[in-house]
């Protein structure tokens, strides 16, 4: 197995339940560690035989871009069933918080994991 990561991805989104939260954009950060099958020496230094970061990150985006989520969870939740959509992936862990919510709080948040 190998781990790939993306640390501290600040997306804007349409993301809450509240009133305040509908119809604007506000700021989340993504952490996303995916377990990977080990298939670095059959890859032989080519991008399609490992688990690509940049895909997995436009797959999120586009994911993101359909509309308003209500829920932090659900967001979470998608982006690790997206991740386990490639076959390779064994098991996806994915941290979703909200940045701008709390005054005296760095952020507010929640893990999701999901395996095959």
């Amino acid at each position: 197995m190998y781990r790939i990561f993306v640390r501290d991805l600040v997306l804007f989104v349409e993301v809450g339940v509240y009133e305040s939260e509908k119809n604007r954009q506000q700021r989340i950060r993504l952490n996303i560690e995916l377990d990977c099958e080990d298939t670095i020496a059959a890859a032989q230094d080519r991008i399609r035989g490992v688990v690509c970061y940049f895909s997995v990150v436009e797959r999120i985006r586009a994911m993101l871009a359909e509309g308003h989520i209500n829920l932090i969870e659900t967001v979470a939740d998608r982006a690790a069933l997206l991740c386990l959509e490639d076959t390779r992936v064994h098991e996806a862990r994915v941290t979703v918080e909200k940045l701008d919510v709390l005054d005296d709080a760095a952020s507010v948040g929640v893990t999701v994991s999901r395996r095959r």
